[in-house]
């Protein structure tokens, strides 16, 4: 029955407590403004007052030294000097430079600096602390006088207890005396009030808790009274002793008799009494303290009962509480609680009187502001943490008994506003506290992010800092609330789970507040504090892009199976930038779209592991997420791209076309990987194409003006179409080396073969790059390099060609071993190495170029060199003669056309 109970009035509870409180702190901006007029009104007039009473004060002043003169004969009326002008005051104006400065009255007088407006910021909350207070109590004054009264009444205490265990004297006679001994003491305080008051207070306070001391004794030792009569005894006591301090006005008579009263049962305790007798002790002295406060605001006194009151009653839970005590322990903390509320609002019972700031000091104590809240939901824990939705429902009926005392309070604005605030803050803190306590952690995730939402904005609207900070700290909390179940091991069942919702939940509140920090924040004027809060927008963004991570990741790995987890999360990613970019379209909002950037590197690192893995993009749902991909790229970079840095968006159009070209090979592989086995020509030629068509295309002058390359010319025709060079110089080199041509059903023909024409195309459009106006506006080594890799490509090529040939014509085996022992192919390498040289020796004569010409020489040594190792060793055999005979020809040849040029011409330049 009480978990039905609690899951029925729990829900009930929230709806009708949160939404007071909300309204409630939006109503209290207007309560604000008119605190701050009466404020102002009032300095005004105190100020007023005062510059009146000093002008008084010193026309007083200056009549009498008048008259002491004229009665001296020192004064001339002829001749005499003036006095100083007095000057009047004037009305104070109402500005902030006015306020700042003291007024003047004379060359030597300054009146005091009014004390600063009130304000209700945090500053405020921290000047309540009553340590000084109670400290200058403690060691001020008369401290012998203090301390000896102290070391007196420990004294009667451990009188009574000897007594007790040696004494044969009738118990009421020893009762009796110490009794008697203190009512002499009081007579004493009493007489001395006027003369020595400070150490007549003492003597009646220690009186006072002898009193105390003998009432409780008599009671829970020895039984000499009754319950009835020691309750009514010890009311009189503690009447007597708050009529005595009030009537004296002496908070040190006050301090003392509630120490001794407080300490009485510690000290003459066995550890067997019952808590009942102790508490409604306890509960006598703090009426008695509620009733002082009724009179006079003396924080020390209110601060004793606090503490004592509540540590004893914790040691007491700690050590001794049973679930047998429940009804009476519930009791009485109820009572003591509400006693404490009632000394925090006594004062706001008495008229007003000075400024708002001065009745702030004077009203608020913040321990029992806000230490009385904590140690009593701490108790209320211990009591009813065992029962269902007992701590969730004690959360929200002390939330809502703030909310209540809030609005009570801001009805009255002659009670500082900090009261009013202090409360609503607590209220707010309760409800949040109560969320966890009735829901599992991910719904807790879901309510606190939206309440931290709430605060942010709330926070914003009235220009309360410590509110907007409340409402980051319940974001960041929610996601830490979140993340113990999403990795607790436990996996969801359905698809739209609480784990998903939630985390959605927090990613859309996050995004709430980093869009009202970009609002509010650059909207008002600049600040410290705000120039800081600002980095809370890009952290916020950061935040909610995680937790839809998260998500994706949790939906994925549960519902998805492995083959189709690539596809799944290029939409998850797909769309989250549409979103993105959707935002900061629709709200022109900047740096919403930066987690976008990471969209392009994403598919660029999943199309290069595509190629890596032989993977067949199309497959497993990828021939609809790969166009989806692309088009949310193309989108990205026409909508979101441009509010990007440039070096983002050029890197963003530079990886869309390399995303594209890894795409189309490895989709061209997939397809004529089918045609031939893995060194036929078909294989290869499928990598081929769509790089190469893309090579050949980009660098025109009619694809500048077209969309989206003339938004990235540079970009497009010099970077993406550079790699793509370097990328078909390296296909190029591979294929040569790697593939032996076949083109089954196609009979080989040299040249005129699929893969030599491949290869012939990867060639040109590199050559073509080179001269393209891309090639040159890259870096001056950029196309010597592409020029020197064309030159060895090339090279590399032509003896391809012939071990192709010799493989397809002869039979040789396409293997590096069955080369060198063919004596017909290194025939054939030597000789096509000498008509190489010939071709660059006679070319770089014509030209006049050394370069190319000492290249040339350098191949024809390293033909003599390999006739030498080689060739010399296929003694006997035609091809040997072939070899010799076909060189010596050729360098002679080469001899006769080809001599070393001058240093004339061009060559002078190099």
């Amino acid at each position: 029955m009480p978990t039905v109970l609690g899951g029925c009035l729990f829900p009930l509870a929230v709806l009708v407590v949160t939404p007071l409180v909300i309204w409630l702190v939006v109503r209290s901006f207007r309560a604000e403004k008119q605190l701050a007029e009466m404020d102002q009104s009032l300095r005004t007039a105190e100020d007023r007052w005062r510059d009146a009473e000093r002008v008084s004060s010193l026309l007083e002043k200056r009549l009498a030294d008048l008259g002491r003169k004229v009665e001296a004969g020192e004064d001339r009326w002829q001749g005499a000097p003036a006095p100083p002008p007095l000057v009047t005051p004037s009305p104070v104006p109402e500005t902030a430079a006015s306020a700042s400065k003291p007024a003047v009255l004379s060359p030597a007088i300054r009146v005091m600096e009014p004390p600063a407006p009130f304000s209700t910021g945090a500053q405020n909350l921290g000047e309540m602390a009553p340590a000084p207070a109670l400290s200058r109590w403690l060691l001020g004054g008369n401290t012998i006088v203090k301390v000896g009264i102290g070391i007196l009444f420990i004294g009667l205490a451990f009188l009574a207890k000897f007594a007790t265990e040696h004494v044969r004297v009738p118990i009421e006679v020893r009762l009796s005396s110490i009794g008697g001994a203190a009512l002499v003491l009081l007579g004493i305080g009493w007489r001395l009030r006027g003369r020595r008051a400070g150490y007549a207070q003492v003597l009646q306070g220690g009186a006072v808790a002898v009193l105390y001391l003998t009432l409780f004794v008599a009671f829970r030792f020895y039984g000499v009274l009754a319950v009835g009569p020691v309750f009514g005894l010890m009311v009189m006591v503690g009447a007597l002793a708050a009529a005595l301090a009030v009537l004296q006005d002496a908070p040190a008579l006050a301090v003392v008799g509630a120490l001794g009263g407080f300490a009485t049962p510690l000290l003459v305790s066995t550890g067997t009494g019952s808590h009942v007798a102790l508490f409604s002790y306890y509960l006598v002295i703090d009426l008695g303290i509620a009733a002082v406060a009724w009179h006079k605001t003396w924080k020390p006194l209110n601060l004793v009962g606090f503490l004592f009151t509540f540590v004893v009653g914790t040691t007491w839970g700690v050590l001794q509480y049973e679930s047998a005590h429940y009804a009476s322990c519930q009791a009485f903390l109820a009572a003591f609680f509400l006693i404490f509320i009632a000394i925090i609002l006594m004062p706001a019972r008495r008229p007003p009187s000075g400024t708002l700031a001065e009745r702030s000091d004077t009203l608020v104590n913040g321990t029992l502001l806000f230490g009385l809240p904590t140690i009593t939901f701490a108790l209320q824990y211990g009591l009813v943490r065992h029962t269902a939705y007992g701590v969730a429902l004690s959360a929200l009926v002390m939330a809502g008994f703030y909310v209540l005392l809030a609005a009570w309070m801001r009805s009255r604005p002659h009670v500082a506003a900090v009261v009013f605030e202090g409360s609503l803050a607590i209220g707010s803190v309760f409800v949040t506290l109560a969320i966890p306590f009735a829901l599992d952690a991910r719904s807790t995730a879901g309510a606190w992010a939206l309440e931290g939402a709430a605060l942010v904005w709330l926070g914003f609207r009235q220009t309360r800092p410590f509110g907007r900070l409340l409402g980051y700290a319940l974001l960041l909390l929610a996601g830490c609330a979140l993340f113990r179940p999403n990795f607790s091991g436990v996996e969801p069942a359905r698809i739209f789970n609480a784990t998903v919702l939630n985390a959605l939940l927090l990613a859309a509140s996050s995004l709430v507040g980093a869009w009202l920090v970009r609002r509010y924040a650059t909207e008002a004027s600049p600040s410290s504090w705000l120039d800081a809060e600002r980095m809370a927008e890009p952290m916020l963004i950061g935040w909610a892009t995680l937790w839809l991570v998260v998500a994706a990741n949790v939906e994925i790995e549960t519902f998805v199976t492995p083959e189709f987890e690539l596809t799944a999360w290029l939409a998850c990613l797909s769309v989250l930038a549409l979103v993105f970019t959707s935002l900061s379209v629709r709200l022109r909002w900047r740096l919403v779209a930066m987690p976008v950037i990471a969209h392009a590197p994403l598919l660029l690192l999943y199309a290069g592991a595509g190629m890596a893995l032989v993977w067949n993009p199309a497959k497993a749902g990828g021939w609809w997420a790969w166009p989806l991909a692309l088009a949310t790229h193309l989108v990205v970079l026409g909508f979101a791209a441009r509010n990007w840095p440039d070096q983002a968006r050029d890197t963003a159009h530079l990886l869309g076309v390399l995303v594209l070209a890894a795409l189309g090979a490895s989709e061209g592989r997939e397809i004529t990987s089918h045609w031939g086995d893995f060194r036929s020509a078909w294989a290869w030629l499928g990598w081929l194409a769509v790089p190469a068509g893309l090579l050949l295309v980009l660098p025109r002058a009619m694809t500048a003006g077209r969309w989206p390359v003339r938004a990235a010319v540079r970009t497009y025709q010099t970077d993406a179409a550079g790699a793509l060079t370097l990328c078909a110089l390296l296909w190029a080199l591979v294929a040569n080396i790697v593939s032996d041509g076949s083109a089954a059903p196609l009979p080989y023909v040299p040249v005129l073969n699929p893969l030599d024409l491949g290869v012939g195309v990867a060639l040109f459009a590199a050559w073509r790059w080179g001269e393209s106006d891309g090639g040159c506006r890259a870096p001056e080594w950029v196309p010597g390099l592409v020029f020197t890799a064309l030159a060895g490509n090339g090279f590399v090529w032509l003896n391809a060609i012939l071990i192709r040939a010799f493989h397809h014509g002869l039979g040789v085996p396409f293997r590096v071993d069955a080369w060198m022992a063919s004596l017909a192919v290194q025939t054939g390498i030597s000789l096509l190495w000498t008509a190489t040289a010939l071709a660059l020796m006679w070319g770089a004569t014509r030209r006049v170029v050394r370069a190319p010409w000492m290249a040339g020489a350098a191949l024809l040594g390293a033909v003599v060199v390999k006739l030498l190792i080689v060739d010399l060793s296929g003694s006997g055999t035609v091809t040997r003669i072939v070899s010799f005979i076909g060189v010596g020809v050729l360098m002679l040849v080469i001899g006769y056309v080809a001599p070393l040029p001058g240093r004339e011409g061009r060559d002078e330049a190099l």
